[in-house]
C-alpha cells in the first residue's frame, strides 16, 4: 500500500504529520509554558513588593529602634512618677475630702482582689458607691481624674433614684490606683 503513494500522497502525509506535530508542540509544550510564565511572572512581582517592603522596613529599623527605646525611658521615667508605696491611708482621706468638696456622700468603699498587668506596677482596686445628683457627682469624677495620683475609673454604674427635676443617683464604681514596685525591666538595646 506504501508503494502506491505517489509524490504528492507522500507530501500530505508529512504536510499532516508536520501540522499534528506542531499542534502537540503547542498545546503540550508552548501552552504550559506560557501559563509557567505567568504565574512565574505573577511570584515575581508579589516576591518584588515583599522585597521592596523589606528594604523599606530595613531602612526604617534604625528609626524604629531608637523610638522603642525613647518609648522604654520614657516609660521607665514614668514608673518612677508612680507612688513607691501604697499608702492606702492618703488615698482613702484624699477621696473622702473631694466627696465633701463635691457634695457627694460616699456610701461604701472597699478594697478589691486584682492583679496588675504591667511589670513593676501593682495595683490598688477600690470598690466606691456614692449617692448625689448628678451635678455633684459629675464634680466628682471630674476631681477624680484630677488626682495626683495616676489612677482609672472602671465599670461606672448608675442608678436614678425616685423622680424628681435633679434626682438622687446612685452610683458604684472601681477606683484602680496605681503603686511602682521598681522592679521593672531595664530598657534593651541602649544606655540610660
Amino acid at each position: 500500500m506504501l508503494a502506491r503513494f505517489g509524490q504528492r500522497e507522500w507530501a500530505i502525509i508529512i504536510i499532516l504529520a508536520s501540522f499534528l506535530l506542531a499542534l502537540g508542540l503547542y498545546f503540550f509544550l508552548v501552552q504550559p509554558m506560557r501559563s509557567e510564565i505567568g504565574l512565574l511572572r505573577s511570584q515575581i512581582a508579589e516576591l518584588s513588593v515583599q522585597r521592596d517592603r523589606g528594604r523599606a522596613a530595613e531602612r526604617a529599623l534604625p528609626q524604629l529602634r531608637a523610638t522603642i527605646l525613647d518609648l522604654e525611658l520614657q516609660r521607665q521615667r514614668f514608673f518612677r512618677e508612680l507612688p513607691p508605696q501604697e499608702d492606702l491611708s492618703q488615698v482613702l482621706t484624699l477621696l473622702t475630702q473631694l466627696a465633701r468638696r463635691s457634695g457627694v456622700t460616699l456610701k461604701t468603699i472597699g478594697r478589691t482582689t486584682g492583679g496588675s498587668e504591667v511589670a513593676g506596677v501593682r495595683t490598688i482596686n477600690l470598690a466606691m458607691q456614692v449617692e448625689s445628683p448628678f451635678p455633684e457627682l459629675f464634680t466628682f469624677l471630674k476631681q477624680l481624674e484630677n488626682l495626683q495620683r495616676f489612677a482609672t475609673v472602671a465599670g461606672l454604674n448608675l442608678t436614678v433614684g425616685a423622680e424628681s427635676s435633679n434626682p438622687t443617683i446612685n452610683s458604684s464604681m472601681t477606683m484602680t490606683v496605681y503603686v511602682y514596685t521598681g522592679q521593672a525591666a531595664a530598657p534593651q538595646g541602649g544606655q540610660q
